[in-house]
């Protein structure tokens, strides 16, 4: 993954991490191991995190929580983030609602997805086009509000 960013002049700067299970709302192991390995090599590092207890307000709040690295000696502890801003996060509250309806979260492809069959690919390009195209439709003629950003 890292080539792969660095040859399109990306990098790694955070993990997102989403829980199985709707009561789950810890952030496990094997993400702050994923985590702390990304913050090792960028200082300015975050894990998104989806709150699967905001899940049913959708409609009304983003449902992320994010997470800042804070060094303590040896080992990095995971904080929530006080001041959470996402660019667009609007029309993810916008357009949120038609994605689950139309169940795209099932085709999404993740690592594991990936590692269990490599032709899967994890750009996922015909699912974000249709994202883009929900996107496009629930944006025309809506003006961001005033504060797109959530706690």
């Amino acid at each position: 993954i890292e080539e792969y960013a660095s040859n399109r002049d990306m990098r790694i700067c955070g993990y997102y991490h989403a829980n199985e299970y709707h009561n789950d709302t810890d952030v496990g192991t094997v993400a702050t191991r994923i985590a702390d390995k990304i913050a090792e090599n960028c200082k300015n590092s975050c894990l998104l995190m989806v709150d699967n207890e905001k899940l049913s307000e959708l409609a009304t709040a983003l449902p992320l929580k994010a997470y800042q690295p804070q060094k303590n000696n040896d080992r990095i502890d995971w904080k929530v983030a006080k001041n959470l801003n996402i660019q667009y996060g609007y029309k993810g509250l916008l357009i949120g609602p038609e994605i689950l309806k139309n169940k795209l979260y099932r085709d999404i492809v993740d690592m594991d997805s990936h590692y269990d069959d490599i032709s899967l690919h994890f750009e996922n390009k015909a699912l974000n086009e249709v994202v883009n195209l929900f996107a496009e439709t629930a944006s025309e003629g809506i003006e961001p509000g005033p504060d797109s950003s959530s706690e």
